[in-house]
């Protein structure tokens, strides 16, 4: 696992304040970002763990905050922003990124 500075990929203050409002702490965590398939196309999978996943890079976040992104990840998501919606229908991180595209679902 490489460790690597984090000015690709941007962590905001809405998203710090979501992830202190659900009890964590940005210092103890680690976002964990996967790339999955689907029948609808691809998309990425954002979950918290206590430890990073075993291949990949692991980026040094805002706030102490490690970023863990698969291999695929963090080739793709040069750029990225890690935000979090307030609205009451779309609540929820999601990613803006360079590479982002909508998609179909089943």
């Amino acid at each position: 696992m490489e460790n690597v500075p984090s000015e690709g990929f941007r962590v905001t203050g809405r998203a710090l304040a979501a992830i202190r409002a659900a009890g964590l702490d940005p210092a103890r965590t680690f976002l964990v970002v996967q790339h999955v398939l689907g029948c609808g196309g691809s998309g990425y999978r954002i979950v918290f763990r206590e430890s990073p996943l075993e291949e990949g890079a692991v980026l040094a976040g805002p706030e102490g905050l490690q970023i863990s992104l698969c291999p695929y990840s963090h080739r793709r998501l040069e750029g990225a922003t890690l935000d979090y919606d307030l609205e009451k229908e779309t609540e929820g991180f999601w990613l803006d990124h360079p590479d982002a595209a909508f998609a179909a679902f089943c």
